[in-house]
C-alpha cells in the first residue's frame, strides 16, 4: 500500500516548490533546471502550477534543493529536515577524487546516531560539480563498509583505494586481467580509469542533503 502524501492543490505545490528553488539560490527556473538536468518546459509548468507533479518527482526535486519531500509535495511538516551529525572525513573534489587522511578511524560513525551510516561507515561532502547530476554541490556520500576483494561490488557505486595511493569514487568494473579494475566515471565528460590495482572498496550507501 502505498504511503505517499495526498495530491496537493497545483497552486501551493507551485509556491512551495518556487520557495524550494530561491532557497537554494537559484534565481530562475531555468536555471534549476539546467544545473540539475531537468526538462525545462516540464520544470517550469510545476513551478508556476501549470502541471502538477509526483511525490516520485517532489523526492527529486527535495533533494536538489535540500528540502523535505513531504513539505514540498503536500505542505506537511517542517521546509527542513533537522540535521543529525555526520562523521564527515573528507571531501570529494574534481574528478571524483576523495581526499581525506588515509589513517581515519574505520568504525567513527557509529559514534553517530544517524540511522543512514553503517557502523564502520564514513561520509564525504562532494566540492563542485564533476558528478553531476547524480550528485551534488554540498551532498555528504555515505559509504559502507570495507571489501579488500571488490569483486562483489562489481557494477555498483564506490570509493576505491587504488595502489598508487589514489581515492576515487567510481562505477567499479572488471579490468583487462585478473586482479586489475577499471573505474567508470559517474559523470560521462570523465574517462574511464582502466586496468589499475586497488587496495580496498567502500560501498556506496545513501547520501543527505
Amino acid at each position: 500500500m502505498s504511503t505517499d502524501p495526498a495530491p496537493p492543490p497545483h497552486a501551493q505545490a507551485a509556491d512551495r516548490l518556487r520557495r524550494a528553488r530561491r532557497g537554494k539560490g537559484l534565481s530562475s527556473a531555468a536555471e534549476a533546471a539546467r544545473l540539475n538536468g531537468w526538462n525545462l518546459n516540464t520544470y517550469a509548468s510545476n513551478e508556476n502550477g501549470n502541471a502538477s507533479f509526483s511525490f516520485r518527482k517532489a523526492e527529486d526535486y527535495a533533494r536538489a534543493f535540500g528540502v523535505r519531500a513531504e513539505w514540498l509535495y503536500a505542505g506537511k511538516g517542517a521546509m527542513k529536515a533537522r540535521r543529525q551529525g555526520l562523521p564527515v572525513l573528507g571531501k570529494v573534489a574534481a574528478g571524483a577524487e576523495a581526499l581525506f587522511d588515509d589513517d581515519y578511524e574505520m568504525g567513527a560513525a557509529a559514534d553517530w546516531l544517524d540511522p543512514m551510516v553503517p557502523e564502520d561507515g564514513i561520509v564525504l561532502t562532494v566540492d563542485g560539480e564533476s558528478m553531476m547530476p547524480r550528485f551534488r554541490h554540498g551532498e555528504r556520500l555515505i559509504f559502507g563498509r570495507r571489501y579488500d576483494d571488490p569483486t562483489p561490488l562489481i557494477g555498483h557505486e564506490i570509493m576505491a583505494r587504488l595502489a598508487d595511493g589514489r581515492k576515487m569514487v567510481k562505477i567499479l568494473r572488471r579490468g583487462a586481467a585478473p586482479g586489475l579494475w577499471t573505474l567508470e566515471s559517474i559523470n560521462t565528460r570523465y574517462p574511464p580509469i582502466e586496468d589499475v590495482e586497488l587496495l580496498w572498496a567502500l560501498p556506496f550507501q545513501g547520501l543527505r542533503v
